[in-house]
């Protein structure tokens, strides 16, 4: 049982974690982003707006960071970005010619077709990065289980990139200029249970994590600040969600959890106070919950690392990047 679970929590843990989950393992420190280092794009979710890619290539060419485009970035396959086939081979291009940051076009659906056929060994033992969120959680999540190279949570290509707050925060994070290294400031009103914690930064989207409960592709959750946004969901459906994730006995070993955007979740008028309720439900006692963080589905998407050790101090007000 994880410490400080409540009583009878042991019940609800599974018996028996797959075997292939390396459970508790921790991400090696942060590479940084090199001057004239090339950024790769890949497209491993769903099909990409073929205006709003244009944009936040141009945005990221911007940079001087030279780009590696996957050559399926406008391919259509229904609701993917072409088949399996060709989305593994547009990844596996791209780190054919060297890139080791690599943006996501978009999210979607489609990564977790693809779990069981990703090169896992070549994307650790080369410290490949991907930046994305929402279906990227599902390949950001495992590569830190496996001890692969920190993660960061932030837009993609074409999915808000052309906002210049966003790029110029992503730019920060992956070449650690983020200043005082905070990450998040807030207010008293964003805080739902006070306290100090620290952690591994874990998370994403909460619909992709609980897809990932009981499989070999789980994120380490012991121990960590796990982050959560979601969109597009009613509140029972966030109810649900959460109960999954405290039924399964994850919530009961994390350190402080993190609220994100919630863009769609309805109904809107009770959304920030039912969302407070249920995260106070589903945390562990004292943990401290702090909520309305600019990440996730919303226009504002500043990045941050997933597996990087993160201290929450709801008296300062602030999240910040110790390591």
């Amino acid at each position: 049982m994880c410490r400080g679970a409540p009583p009878g929590a042991d019940r609800a843990l599974p018996r028996r974690l797959p075997a292939t989950y390396p459970w508790g393992v921790r991400a090696p420190g942060f590479r940084l982003l090199s001057p004239g280092e090339s950024i790769g794009v890949v497209a491993l979710s769903g099909p990409v707006d073929g205006q709003r890619l244009a944009r936040g290539l141009e945005a990221l060419s911007a940079t001087g960071h030279p780009l590696v485009v996957a050559p399926n970035v406008h391919a259509r396959e229904g609701y993917l970005a072409g088949s399996d086939r060709a989305r593994l081979e547009g990844l596996e291009r791209v780190l054919d010619h060297g890139a080791r940051v690599l943006v996501a076009a978009r999210g979607g659906y489609g990564v977790s077709r693809l779990l069981d056929e990703l090169p896992w060994d070549r994307l650790v033992r080369e410290g490949v990065t991907f930046v994305g969120f929402s279906d990227l959680t599902a390949v950001m999540a495992p590569l830190q289980a496996r001890g692969g190279a920190v993660q960061v949570h932030g837009p993609m290509a074409g999915v808000g990139l052309d906002r210049q707050e966003n790029l110029r925060r992503l730019m920060a994070v992956l070449r650690g200029e983020v200043p005082g290294r905070e990450l998040f400031r807030f207010r008293e009103s964003s805080v739902v249970r006070p306290g100090r914690a620290s952690g591994h930064s874990v998370g994403g989207n909460l619909t992709v994590l609980c897809s990932l409960l009981g499989t070999p592709w789980e994120p380490p959750w012991e121990g960590s600040v796990l982050f959560l946004e979601e969109l597009g969901e009613p509140l029972y459906r966030l109810d649900r969600l959460l109960t999954q994730l405290w039924s399964s006995g994850r919530l009961h070993c994390v350190n402080a959890l993190i609220g994100g955007s919630l863009r769609g979740c309805r109904p809107a008028q009770e959304r920030g106070a039912r969302w407070k309720r249920l995260l106070l439900d589903a945390a562990p006692p004292g943990v401290p919950i702090v909520v309305d963080r600019p990440f996730g589905h919303g226009s504002r998407n500043l990045a941050f690392p997933l597996g990087a050790h993160l201290e929450v101090d709801t008296a300062a007000g602030c999240v910040t990047w110790s390591s």
